[in-house]
């Protein structure tokens, strides 16, 4: 097995194969070294006051969870309708740095959730709290000890290794269901490939991306993809 848990369909059109797109919920690596800890970031002065702003409220919900936590600037992106600012969370423990660390004994995997779904909460309570005045055009990403830079780079080797298998097999390939911040990454990632294109498909918590070859086409959906 490769990784891919196939299942084909066929009716005369592309036929897809599912692909799983999640590994474990917060130590995707397992055992893997610990990772060197990034240069810190620096916020731009005129968006400080708003960082700062949010740092506290999160910083105020986490504190409220018992969990002890540092919170700094982690680095800001474009969004589709302004700037992205991370914040990043790591905890404060006293282990030593090459210590192995679990998913069982580290207190602030409970903020992570299953694929992520209480970091995406928290993000979400984050920017309904600071969506005013001039924080408006600010959208704020909450990232815990790194887990969202490991699952994107994880969710972008994906995307990539399931469009390589579009175009070498000339079929689609589903993904297995995840939450649109996910589903939108596969998305962007995919956005300007000349030969393949992703549709999503499903409802609710069912709902996936498909990587298809360009021109090929899903049976039209009542709901439209968030992105």
């Amino acid at each position: 097995m490769n990784g891919y848990g196939e299942r084909g369909h066929g009716g005369g059109r592309p036929q897809r194969r599912r692909s799983s797109g999640h590994g474990r919920s917060y130590n995707d690596g397992g055992s893997r070294r610990p990772e060197p800890r990034a240069r810190r970031q620096s916020c731009p002065p005129e968006l400080r006051d708003a960082f700062v702003e949010a740092r506290d409220f999160l910083a105020g919900l986490i504190t409220a969870l018992g969990l002890p936590a540092r919170l700094s600037f982690g680095g800001i992106d474009p969004a589709r309708d302004g700037r992205q600012i991370t914040i990043d969370v790591r905890g404060i423990s006293d282990r030593p740095p090459y210590a192995r660390r679990d998913e069982e004994d580290d207190g602030l995997a409970i903020l992570i959730g299953k694929h992520g779904a209480t970091l995406d909460a928290l993000s979400a309570v984050t920017n309904a709290a600071m969506h005013h005045g001039e924080s408006r055009d600010l959208f704020f990403a909450v990232d815990i000890e790194g887990y969202r830079q490991r699952r994107i780079a994880t969710l972008r080797s994906i995307a990539q290794r399931c469009a390589n298998r579009v175009l070498h097999e000339g079929v689609a390939v589903e993904l297995e269901p995840m939450p649109p911040s996910e589903r939108r990454i596969i998305h962007m990632t995919l956005a300007g490939h000349r030969e393949v294109a992703t549709e999503s498909t499903g409802a609710g918590t069912q709902r996936r991306v498909v990587i298809m070859p360009r021109g090929s086409a899903l049976p039209p959906m009542d709901d439209e993809e968030e992105f």
